[in-house]
């Protein structure tokens, strides 16, 4: 059974292991096969791993570096398959190997159980996957190695990840993992162990420590230059918003793993997919409907190239969700691709696509088919053998039977809720979450605050100058008259008290004025920078999101937003995104291109916009929003003064 942390996660684990492979006969090879992965060709990369592994050797000849390299290179055939979504390949070319290799069978075995153990996982074959895994503990490491421990405990950590009667051994394995990568400065593995090890505290309802986890994961990706890594960590961000109905900060994160994504140069298909789905879901709990086929429909097409349970089956689950609560003529469809779902899907996959059907059918009066959906979304959570957790809100589903006077399906969705009330220690972590949002929030504004700095200090002390300049100007001027025309004694005084309290402002600490002076001398050497303070493009909400946006545009129309909010006391963000873009002169498709929408959605905001402002239709929505930001009657000017 694939775990959502699994899926998301095999990308950014590399193993830099000890080895030395001046003595094979063909080391050029296995040069040539990371090269070749590297670089994208996992094809070419996978044959020459074989080639490699197959090579003749003689056993009697081979040292500890050899073996290490040996290793290696079945480890890496083993990522490569799963970077090219082809897990049940990957299974049985290691099965063949095993079978052609005596290396395999007697040298390198635990290193053979290790790597064949996770490669299992990530099928459907649990049962064996965690027999093979904990084999790997029962054969002695020769050669041992940092590195070899670490993929040992790392390996096991992710394949028991699920397993609710493993989670002390997975915590420890994972705190063991971490360990062995800080002796062997491993710090791709430890990114990767670290963001796993804040999902098993997430899932514990620890949420402020595996918050701190995926951050400081993101980090370690960051310093490494691990676009791979970063997204990994993103998306387990935005999981865990999103698992606690908070999708507006799980949106800042879904946004800027689309940006890594645009960004990065060697493109992983399952990845980039997966970055798409997770901004659609985010828009889906933010019921942002428009924007949720927009992105749907751009994983989708990272997902041709890959196998159905590699991606397309996230979008199918994603867009039948959206299409069935769209309702009408979309539902069938929805149904359609739910449907698939739950023929092709992995387990955990199927049991949302049961669930979403069996909401729908329910909603739609077709009883019997919700029911049997339900059967077959209870038979996948309450197998024996099962490790699956889906959230879902069963209310519905026990008020169903309720009305039906089933008592025996209440009473087994009722344990469900309970259970899963239980699980997750329900008091406790609403108390966590409340800590884990305040904590978020007080790191969030620190981090802007930092990245916004110079930008502000810029724009103050541009401002500053600028004031400065005009006083002095004003001054001579005022000095001038005061000389001709004793009368306007009072405006020179006034003139005075002017400079005087703008004086007072500028009498900083010795520290801000050093820091001041510095930023000046930047900021007059560096044009662009200059600019890019005084003027505002569309195309900072595209890069920088909505946030960095809006502070810009606020600096520039400091009254726009103010006045637009006093005129229409209900409008909404989307509206007021739209009439921000209009003061900037861009036209519908420009709009559609900046907010990720099509432009028929963009005419339908500006339709209903005029009739929340109950406009005339003679009168166009541009010349309502030029009045808002110059008005003419003398009332609004004295308000603002």
């Amino acid at each position: 059974m694939n775990s959502p942390f699994l899926s998301k996660s095999i990308f950014t684990l590399q193993l830099f292991m000890l080895m030395c492979c001046s003595s094979f006969a063909n080391v050029d090879l296995f040069r040539q096969a990371r090269t070749l992965q590297h670089e994208g060709k996992y094809v070419e990369a996978i044959d020459a791993f074989k080639d490699y592994l197959l090579q003749p050797i003689d056993e009697n000849s081979l040292d500890k570096q050899q073996l290490l390299t040996y290793s290696e290179a079945l480890m890496q055939l083993m990522n490569t398959f799963q970077s090219k979504g082809e897990p049940e390949a990957c299974v049985s070319t290691l099965e063949e190997l095993y079978h052609a290799s005596p290396i395999l069978q007697k040298e390198c075995l635990r290193d053979y159980c290790s790597i064949m153990g996770y490669a299992l996982s990530r099928t459907e074959k649990m049962k064996e996957a965690e027999e093979m895994t904990l084999k790997v503990f029962t054969i002695p490491l020769n050669n041992a190695t940092p590195e070899r421990y670490f993929r040992d405990y790392a390996y096991a950590a992710a394949v028991f990840y699920s397993n609710p009667n493993y989670q002390k051994e997975v915590t420890d394995w994972c705190l063991e993992a971490l360990e062995q990568a800080r002796l062997c400065k491993n710090t791709s593995g430890r990114q990767w162990v670290t963001a796993m090890l804040g999902s098993i505290y997430k899932r514990n309802g620890q949420l402020s420590k595996a918050m701190e986890l995926f951050r400081q994961s993101k980090e370690e990706a960051e310093e490494r230059n691990d676009d791979l890594g970063v997204l990994n960590s993103l998306h387990m961000l935005i999981d865990l918003f999103l698992y606690w109905d908070v999708p507006e900060y799980a949106d800042s994160y879904a946004t800027e793993a689309i940006l890594v994504e645009k960004e990065m140069t060697k493109k992983n298909p399952m990845v980039s997919a997966q970055s798409y789905i997770n901004k659609g879901r985010t828009l889906l709990q933010l019921e942002e409907n428009d924007s949720v086929v927009f992105y749907a429909e751009k994983a989708r097409e990272f997902c041709e190239s890959l196998p159905y349970n590699s991606g397309m089956v996230d979008v199918d689950l994603l867009h039948g969700t959206y299409l069935t609560g769209k309702g009408g003529d979309y539902m069938h469809l929805g149904i359609q691709e739910l449907q698939r779902v739950t023929h092709q899907g992995t387990a955990t996959n199927r049991a949302k696509a049961y669930h979403q059907l069996a909401q729908t059918y329910l909603k739609n009066g077709e009883n019997t088919l919700a029911e049997t959906m339900l059967d077959s979304m209870y038979a996948l959570l309450n197998h024996k053998d099962s490790h699956i957790y889906i959230q879902a809100d069963y209310k519905p589903i026990i008020n169903h039977y309720l009305q039906n006077n089933n008592l025996q399906k209440v009473g087994l969705y009722t344990e469900m809720m309970l259970n899963e009330q239980q699980t997750l220690k329900e008091k406790k972590l609403n108390f966590n979450l409340v800590e884990a949002i305040t904590d978020f929030h007080t790191r969030q504004q620190r981090q802007e605050l930092d990245i916004l700095r110079l930008e502000k200090a810029n724009q103050r002390l541009c401002f500053i100058v600028y004031a400065i300049l005009s006083i002095i100007a004003i001054s001579a001027v005022v000095v001038l008259l005061f000389r001709q025309k004793r009368q306007h004694g009072r405006q020179m005084k006034k003139a005075g008290e002017k400079l005087a309290s703008l004086i007072q402002k500028l009498n900083q600490t010795n520290a801000e004025k050093e820091i001041i002076s510095q930023e000046f001398e930047e900021i007059m050497n560096d044009k662009e920078n200059r600019q890019e303070i005084e003027t505002l493009t569309p195309s900072i909400l595209q890069k920088n999101g909505e946030s960095r946006f809006r502070q810009r545009f606020e600096l520039l129309y400091p009254l726009f937003l103010p006045r637009l909010r006093e005129r229409v006391p209900t409008v909404t963000r989307r509206e007021e995104l739209l009439s921000m873009l209009i003061v900037l002169k861009q036209d519908n498709k420009e709009i559609a291109d900046l907010l990720a929408i099509a432009p028929r959605s963009v005419l339908m905001l500006r339709h209903r916009f005029r009739q929340k402002i109950g406009m005339d239709a003679e009168k166009s929505l541009e010349n309502f929003i030029e009045e808002i930001l110059e008005p003419k009657n003398g009332s609004s000017k004295a308000n603002e003064e």
